[in-house]
């Protein structure tokens, strides 16, 4: 288990004592279309937390997925294999700098391609000890540099936030960036009819 035990501990008693919100779930409108042009056969999330995120990634054809999060009794092993993708999202800012190294290497190992995205703000909570929820908190620039130690080359990820960082470690090809904006288009209009519909549904109620 890559990182520090005694701090994974303490979020394995945040996620059990409360339930929380899938922030990630909100971008995934613009992960989608990223992770449909490229195709994965195989995705591993790791720091899956309650893991919400897999069952909803809906890419409309058949796909092998994993869930690993040291925090998460279900999800605390492993899984041993090395997947087409490996997504991490909102986590990297959870692990202490000391140990970012360690599990980067971690992630490097399990997966081909990966896609991150990492909240360079402070969080609304602190920990037990009084630190920040986020205990490393750096600039876009530190991360794309300590992530490519261990990925090489990244692209950006476009995010629905300035302070989170989005990268992945593939380049689209000006066929799928077309296709990527039509993909996008999609996306949107679905998610902002389904909010139409639940607000409509809330007034009836």
């Amino acid at each position: 288990m890559a990182g520090n035990s005694r701090l994974i501990a303490e979020y394995a008693d945040i996620h059990a004592r409360e339930a929380h919100r899938i922030l990630s779930l909100k971008s995934l409108r613009l992960l989608r279309p990223e992770i449909k042009l490229r195709k994965p056969q195989s995705i591993v999330d790791y720091g899956c937390g309650q893991s919400i995120l897999l069952d909803r990634l809906d890419l409309g054809y058949p796909v092998d997925l994993y869930r690993y999060d040291p925090a998460i009794p279900a999800y605390a092993t492993k899984p041993q294999v090395t997947a087409d993708l490996l997504i991490n999202i909102d986590v990297l800012e959870h692990v202490e700098e000391d140990d970012l190294d360690e599990v980067l290497a971690d992630m490097r190992s399990m997966c081909r391609d990966v896609l991150i995205v990492v909240d360079t703000a402070p969080a609304r909570r602190t920990l037990p000890d009084g630190r920040n929820l986020h205990v490393t908190l750096k600039s876009h620039d530190w991360w794309r540099e300590r992530i490519g130690r261990h990925f090489g080359d990244l692209e950006p990820v476009r995010t629905l936030r300035s302070a989170r960082a989005g990268f992945k470690t593939w380049r689209r090809s000006p066929k799928d960036t077309v296709q990527f904006h039509v993909l996008r288009a999609i996306e949107t209009a679905r998610y902002y009819a389904k909010r139409v519909q639940g607000k409509s549904k809330a007034l009836k109620g």
